[in-house]
């Protein structure tokens, strides 16, 4: 990726209202799946860290790590005091069963085989490990910002749901999230396909007025998500375990 998108990302992170919420969003599901402090946590696919240091900060205790295919993104993350390594989701560079948390945010949507990288989740997990992830949902939903982000598909949630429980996954919640916003999503991309333009934002941050109002919205999810699971949206989240068993093997 070019390094000046990648500082741009990097920048992102704090401050545009996708990722901040996302992130809030992500972290109560931390809590809720390991409400005990795990000892080793895995994201895969952490990008520049932003979520590592949210982590790292929720568990100091804890051994964290994060692993993405990106070098540059890897340097960036390091720079800002996070432990990371090179890897793909797909062949994870870890030990099996040793993981007590792994998270995997916005990412197998980029796989060719997403069922592999499933079956790695569930391998590297230790009996009773959980497994944090979010997916873009909705096919129909499709525009050039899944393209220009290299999106190979968007979930909807039986067939995630159906990817989780074959590579031997037990999924204890999944919901859709993002949906306050998904009546202007709609709009957006039925005006655009109307005037044959492609979506032009991109990775930019919007003006700060916007940006703010589109994140209180966005926030009003967060007590939402707490009591109930939402029936539709712009994204997906499973929280799925490893099965504990005596033998060590769910098979």
């Amino acid at each position: 990726m070019d390094q000046a998108l990648l500082l741009s990302f990097a920048e992102l992170e704090d401050v545009h209202w996708w990722f901040v919420t996302r992130r809030r969003l992500v972290m109560e599901a931390v809590r809720r799946l390991a409400p005990d402090d795990p000892s080793r946590i895995v994201e895969v696919g952490c990008g520049t860290g932003g979520t590592l240091r949210s982590l790292a900060l929720a568990y100091p205790s804890a051994t964290i790590l994060g692993i993405d295919p990106d070098e540059q993104a890897l340097e960036l993350a390091r720079a800002s005091g996070c432990a990371v390594a090179p890897g793909s989701f797909d062949e994870l560079p870890l030990p099996d069963g040793q993981v007590d948390l792994l998270l995997a945010l916005d990412v197998i949507e980029h796989l060719r085989d997403d069922d592999r990288a499933l079956a790695e989740a569930r391998r590297v997990l230790r009996p009773g490990g959980g497994l944090v992830l979010t997916v873009p949902a909705l096919p129909r939903l499709w525009s050039p910002h899944d393209d220009v982000n290299g999106h190979l598909r968007r979930y909807r949630s039986l067939e995630l749901a159906q990817r989780i429980f074959h590579a031997g996954l037990r999924l204890e919640r999944l919901t859709y999230f993002n949906t306050l916003l998904l009546p202007l999503a709609v709009t957006e991309r039925a005006v655009l396909r109307r005037l044959g333009r492609r979506a032009s934002l991109g990775l930019r941050t919007p003006p700060r007025p916007m940006n703010a109002v589109l994140r209180a919205i966005f926030e009003l999810e967060v007590p939402l998500l707490r009591r109930l699971d939402l029936p539709l949206g712009m994204s997906l989240l499973a929280l799925a375990r490893r099965s504990a068993d005596a033998g060590g093997d769910d098979d």
